[in-house]
């Protein structure tokens, strides 16, 4: 049976969230109007309220919502360590939400609602204007961790990924390389989209014609793909959105007697603990994953302190970052 949530009730009557919960917990505080509107859905709809839904109102459950579309990438682990260890300090619980596809993360974002949280940190990067619609009805600070929201009010944690991009290949481009290819991936995800951009803009600076490439994330796929593509050519440089990428890339050079990095340079876009690992040693943009889990679950705590009855809404806290430079690259 489905199961009528308190965002359905929501949506049906045109209020946010913390009204709905506000005629929950505190009738009194809500015009007369509008709170005869949500009883009266409320009882169409048959919504029955839980503990935790009712708790809704105080924000004071001391439980942070984590949501991530995965937890197999290193890059999120170590990000989530960074969340623990600030929510540890500020005397916060993470409790975590995993979702592969966006479209179930409209059906979980009734249950992280419902869970009485204080406040979410949000990592996934594959927005939809429904999705978006469900954060902005959000009662509790909604923060993005290294995403991009396009949406204001909805600011997040990350570095300048655009800025990244554009330094890191315009340094290649000064010292001399004038192939320079850019691997992403089919996924549509907003900070690969500002690394791309960046890209661009500086091979348009030098007049060079960009090279993208579009990759799968699967590395057996990738495999045959990157075997097509350097039997046709090789490029000065190859920088890839992600480690994982960058490294199946050089390692099919590798076995094609494609040295590294004499004929080919490889950069990733992470720094993960697969750029140390692999041979040679990969370089980098160095993002600083840790810091943005523990800055995010700082800055989220900032927002919930905020004693006002609307909702706080965050900006963006762009942090620093830099080149790791290795084997792979001359």
């Amino acid at each position: 049976m489905n199961q009528t949530k308190i965002y359905d009730v929501a949506g049906a009557a045109g209020v946010s969230l913390a009204t709905v919960s506000r005629v929950l917990n505190h009738p009194e505080k809500v015009k007369e109007a509008t709170r005869d509107k949500v009883l009266r859905i409320i009882k169409e709809k048959g919504y029955k309220p839980n503990a935790n839904a009712r708790g809704l109102a105080s924000r004071r459950s001391t439980t942070v919502a984590v949501v991530v579309p995965n937890i197999s990438r290193s890059s999120v682990a170590e990000m989530i360590q960074g969340i623990v260890d600030a929510a540890k300090e500020y005397g916060y619980t993470i409790r975590l939400f995993v979702s592969e596809e966006s479209s179930s993360q409209i059906d979980m974002w009734g249950d992280v609602i419902a869970s009485s949280v204080d406040g979410v940190l949000f990592m996934n990067d594959q927005m939809t204007s429904e999705l978006y619609k469900q954060l902005e009805l959000a009662p509790v600070p909604v923060v993005f961790v290294n995403s991009i929201s396009e949406r204001k009010g909805l600011g997040g944690v990350r570095i300048d990924y655009e800025e990244a991009a554009y330094k890191i290949t315009k340094e290649m481009i000064n010292r001399g390389n004038k192939s320079i290819m850019f691997i992403k991936t089919g996924h549509k995800y907003s900070v690969n989209e500002m690394k791309e951009k960046g890209y661009i803009r500086a091979m348009n600076e030098s007049k060079l014609t960009p090279d993208i490439v579009t990759s799968s994330g699967d590395i057996d796929i990738n495999e045959v793909q990157f075997q097509e593509i350097l039997g046709c050519r090789i490029p000065d440089v190859a920088m890839a959105v992600r480690d994982s990428i960058a490294i199946s890339f050089m390692n099919i050079a590798s076995k094609r007697g494609i040295k590294v990095p004499e004929q080919l340079q490889v950069i990733g876009f992470q720094n993960t603990r697969y750029a140390l690992l692999s041979n040679p040693k990969l370089t980098c943009v160095a993002i600083p994953i840790y810091d943005i889990g523990n800055k995010a679950m700082s800055y989220l705590t900032q927002l919930m302190k905020n004693d006002d009855e609307s909702v706080a809404k965050s900006e963006d806290v762009i942090v620093d970052y830099n080149i790791a430079w290795r084997e792979s690259t001359r």
